[in-house]
């Protein structure tokens, strides 16, 4: 059976109902949230049962918090493809509205967990849900005994990072992407850590200086630091590797607005309009200003190189394609 979307809680039919549930925003689908769906898979694989996480959209602190607008480490369209490799057969994207984020615990069990009847949840240590997150694990266990369902509860993934060991979240994934540790981010993910979008326009003043570049907005995700970084784009089956930039063009420049581009290596054509997928492998260097133009072309000539002997056999696959 291939994945089943369903946009909105009130949508949700009987092909979701007794299933193996899960809820949460799993925005990145990191290591930790695919721990989550790969216990679900497994345990719903011993009885039979169907896997349907629940994700929301717009993000919830967007409707609590619009002065302080979220960035999101992935859109909504690949966090659902990537909950479905990670193990669901459904995904039902529920509406943030004021409405439903002001529900007590008790009325979110009974108007949205109630009507899906779920055989059992699983959810991370740290589930909270309700208004004010005022629901927790014990009140969801409590439920799950008068309405017939258990719950699992799956431990959090911790990692050694250069500066110590941490436990994997979207918040220290977002964290490590600002700060250019685009590396370290990537091992979060258990996948290179990727921006997608279409092509824009941009200022066209690569073709001047030989190294064209393809440019894309990010919109509301999250994007690494101001720097140069070897990884690769993505445009429909093709892979190249690339040599990308963000910041704001100091030698070139400066652009008011922060841009992202990249240098494809081996491509040619018009990509403008089309889906891309940027993938972040490492931070080579920091933005800089430049002189001249001809110093930009010998550092960017060295940026290339290093882009081939980093990105190398790194083409293989892993990051969730954008269409």
């Amino acid at each position: 059976m291939g994945q089943v979307l369903i946009e909105g809680i009130e949508n949700a039919g009987p092909q979701v109902r007794g299933a193996m549930l899960t809820i949460g925003n799993f925005d990145g689908v990191h290591l930790g949230h695919q721990l989550i769906l790969r216990t679900a898979r497994e345990l719903a694989d011993r009885g039979g049962l169907k896997v349907v996480a629940m994700t929301f959209q717009p993000p919830p602190d967007l409707v609590l918090r619009p002065q302080d607008p979220p960035q999101r480490i992935s859109p909504l369209d690949v966090r659902c493809s990537l909950l479905g490799r990670a193990g669901a057969d459904a995904v039902i994207v529920a509406r943030s509205t004021a409405e439903l984020l002001s529900l007590e615990a008790e009325e979110f069990i009974d108007q949205v967990i109630g009507p899906l009847a779920p055989r059992a949840m699983v959810e991370g240590h740290d589930f909270c849900f309700g208004r004010a997150r005022r629901g927790t694990l014990e009140t969801l266990q409590s439920a799950g005994k008068s309405r017939d369902f258990t719950v699992h509860v799956v431990e959090p993934v911790e990692i050694d990072l250069p500066s110590g060991r941490h436990r994997v979240s979207s918040t220290l994934v977002r964290g490590l992407v600002i700060s250019g540790l685009v590396d370290q981010a990537g091992r979060c993910l258990g996948r290179p850590f990727a921006l997608y979008g279409r092509v824009i326009p941009g200022a066209g003043q690569g073709k001047f200086i030989e190294f064209p570049t393809a440019n894309i907005d990010p919109g509301e995700q999250v994007c690494p630091a101001d720097g140069v970084y070897a990884g690769w784009a993505e445009l429909g089956r093709n892979r190249f590797p690339a040599a990308i930039s963000v910041g704001h063009k100091p030698t070139l420049g400066p652009s008011k607005d922060k841009c992202v581009e990249a240098f494809l290596l081996g491509a040619s054509g018009d990509y403008y309009a089309k889906p891309m997928t940027l993938a972040f492998l490492q931070m080579l260097r920091s933005q800089q200003r430049f002189d001249d133009l001809d110093t930009l072309r010998v550092q960017i000539k060295t940026d290339v190189e290093a882009v081939r002997r980093i990105v190398g056999g790194a083409l293989g696959g892993g990051v969730e394609r954008n269409s």
